[in-house]
This record gives structure tokens, sequence and C-alpha cells, in this order.
């Protein structure tokens, strides 16, 4: 059973404050933690391509601890060992379905690691789940209390799509804020079109990128100061997630807004995934309740040379390569366009897929896709 909408509205005013701030991680996980009458919560990261584990974000667990899970102990994750075969985008689990207790507690990870740290129990949701990485949320109870059950996974099947915006809101922010002295000035060197909205779809500052769509005047339009589609069932639908996200980032409702699809008169039709957002207050007097993501999938955007080689060690050569695999060249095309044999160009592949953690083309043109969404305007 879930919590009433208060507690529910509480909890998610703490995740997108922490989106917006993330400092403020410990306090939706503390929240977390008392709601589902946890000991300790915290969001781990798993990078498969280094084989490395991490607690990426915590409360109740002790630092020293979460150094050696992630020097240590996260390599013998008896937990995380069953469950990584079965995991996807949105898993919800608890440990007694992947490991019973009686197993785990013959294991060095529960004697050495959980035990002392007073973890017995488990739930988990798994934020994102790609080649490369896996990143889920963890609650835990101690033998004290009894094991999560199914109906307890409730919580967290209610919170999935919010963690998931919340998630990518703070990598996107954070990583925005490392590249400008001000948010203002960071979104303007982001290719994708982002709009910060205010109250009844008022559009309160807006990137290049997306300044540009908006005077194409095809699709999506500003109209006195708000965001509109030229179809008004899309307008409506559109300003209804808008208030959605408002409601939930004021705390007077528990909604994760969405996605939707803006029809143009030519041209493929614009994404745009609206999300509640706080902490984001460039105006005080007009404060910023949801944050709009617009996609152009006419217009290809790409990564720089630059974030390939500084996130995957890939040689100039090899990010030619990989940027063509994300423009769908097939590998033929590819050693015909670049002046290659096609052992050069194998040669190349096995490379990339190595140092990039993925296996086939389709895995790579979806990172060259998620790195683009924050890639700098050139």
């Amino acid at each position: 059973m879930l919590p009433d909408k208060v507690a529910l509205s509480k909890l998610l005013c703490a995740l997108y404050d922490a989106a917006g701030d993330s400092s403020l991680w410990s306090v939706f996980l503390r929240e977390l933690a008392h709601v589902t009458r946890g000991n300790q919560s915290g969001i781990l990261l798993h990078d498969l391509k280094r084989g490395e584990h991490s607690v990426s974000l915590q409360w109740g667990i002790d630092p020293a601890s979460a150094r050696l899970y992630q020097e240590y102990y996260g390599m013998r994750d008896l937990w995380m060992q069953k469950a990584t075969p079965h995991i996807y985008a949105g898993w919800l689990a608890t440990s007694e379905e992947i490991c019973p207790l009686e197993e785990l507690v013959r294991s060095e990870f529960y004697n050495d690691y959980l035990q002392p740290n007073e973890m017995a129990h488990a739930m988990w949701g798994v934020i994102e789940n790609s080649p490369a990485r896996i990143i889920n949320i963890g609650i835990y109870r101690d033998l004290r209390k009894r094991p999560f059950r199914g109906g307890d996974l409730n919580l967290l099947r209610f919170l999935a799509p919010h963690l998931d915006r919340a998630f990518r809101l703070h990598l996107q922010l954070s990583e925005l804020k490392t590249r400008a002295d001000n948010l203002q000035n960071a979104i303007d060197m982001v290719a994708t079109g982002i709009i910060l909205l205010g109250s009844n779809s008022r559009i309160i500052h807006m990137n290049h990128a997306a300044a540009k769509l908006l005077a194409e005047d095809n699709g999506l339009i500003a109209l006195q100061g708000r965001l509109h589609a030229e179809r008004t069932t899309e307008t409506a639908t559109l300003h209804n997630l808008i208030a959605q996200a408002q409601d939930t980032s004021r705390g007077k409702g528990v909604g994760p807004a969405g996605a939707i699809s803006i029809s143009r008169r030519t041209r493929p039709a614009l994404q745009v995934l609206i999300a509640p957002v706080r902490n984001i207050d460039l105006d005080a007097a007009c404060p910023v309740y949801a944050i709009a993501f617009v996609t152009d999938p006419s217009q290809k955007v790409r990564p720089t040379a630059d974030i390939l080689q500084t996130l995957y060690g890939l040689t100039p050569a090899e990010c030619r390569v990989t940027l063509l695999l994300g423009d769908d060249y097939a590998p033929p095309a590819i050693a015909g366009l670049i002046g290659v044999s096609r052992n050069t160009l194998k040669t190349q592949l096995t490379n990339i897929y190595r140092k990039t953690g993925t296996s086939r083309q389709s895995q790579v043109v979806r990172l060259v896709v998620q790195l683009a969404s924050t890639a700098p305007k050139r």
C-alpha cells in the first residue's frame, strides 16, 4: 500500500530538490528510508566496462563502508551477481527473490560487509541499464525487521518514472554546471532544445537551440509568452503535462509528467519531454516549475570527438568511425568513406566495442544518441 498523497508529495519534492542540488540527495534518501521503514538507502553505480562498483549517493551508510564496497566488496556482492542476468531498466526486486537469507549468510559478502553494517534485507529499483553501466536504488533493513515483500515494491514502482526523470536531470544539470559559471550560460552550450517553464506554461528561459526551433513557427510555438503547439489537441496535452509537472514541483501533485510528439507542417514531429524541476530559480519573481527537452529528429546532433576521447579513450580514428556508426553507416560503407581496408576497420571496430562496453552497432548508435543529448553546440 502506498503512503498518502501528502507523504508522497513530500517525498517527490525532496527528490526533485535533489535533482537540482546534488547536496540534497541525502535528504531524499533519508525520507525514502523512513517511508519504507528502512535503515539505510543509497544509489549504486555499477560500471560494467571497468568492473567497478560504488555507492554513488547514500543515507545511513557509513562513508568508510561505502569506500570498502568500492574497493573490495562490490566485486563480491552476491546480490548483484545473482541479479545482473535478470536486470532491465525499471526492474524491481526484493533480496529474498534474488538470494534467500539462508544462502546469503554463508557468504563473505554478508559476514564481513552486510552484517557489520546491519544490512540483511533489501529491495531495489533499476534507474538505468545500459551495456556500460547499471544504476540502481537500494533500501536496506536489518535482521530485527521483516524482509521486504512484494507489496513494498509498490512505492518503488510508483517512484520509477520520477527517479528516471530526476536522475537524468541530476546528471545533465551537474554536467552543465561544470561547463559555465551559471546555468543560463551552460544550457546555451547544449544542442538539445531546453525550455524552463513557470506557472501556466509561461516561458522563463530557453537556450539558443530551443529559440531557433520556436522561431521556425512550425509545430511548437510561443504565444503570448507561453509554450503552445500549433494543433489545439496537442496544446491541451502539452499544457496538461506542464501543469502536472508544476503541481508535483509545488508539492500539490504526484505526477511525473512525460513526453509528447508535436506535429510539424514539414519535417518529422518534435519530441518534447516535460519533467518537474526545483531549485532553478533564475528569477525570484518567476520560479521555474518544469523543464522541457525538445529533440528534433531531423537534426543530426553528434557528441564531439573530445567527449568520446575523454569518456572512452578512443583514438581520433576510432572517434571518426564511432560517429559514422552513429549516423547509421554500415561498416563496409565506412571503410569506403574513410579509405581504409576492411581488416583495418574490423580492428578499429573491435577496439571501439571493447572501450565503450558495447558489442554491436545498434548499441553504439544508442550510446552516441545518449551522449548527443548533452553535446555542446559547435
